[in-house]
């Protein structure tokens, strides 16, 4: 029965670790590309700020998708 458990937890781990990538990947990419636009256009944090508005929503959309994967 030890092994089972230790086999739960690890997909457990594993389900946690890829709910947290999903969530922050998008986000952090908004970040970068909303910096970069901003730089090479002049303006302060625009694009920034609507590309991590964008990379949330993403996020949040891959965290539904995925626990609705997990459901099935």
């Amino acid at each position: 029965m030890n092994n089972r458990n230790d086999k739960r937890i690890l997909q457990n781990l594993s389900l946690v670790t890829q709910i947290g990538l999903s969530i922050i990947t998008p986000i952090l990419l908004g970040v970068y590309l909303g910096g970069f636009i901003d730089k090479k256009l002049g303006t302060e944090m625009v694009f920034t700020l609507i590309f991590i508005i964008l990379g949330a929503v993403s996020g949040f959309l891959n965290l539904f998708k995925l626990v609705n994967k997990k459901d099935k």
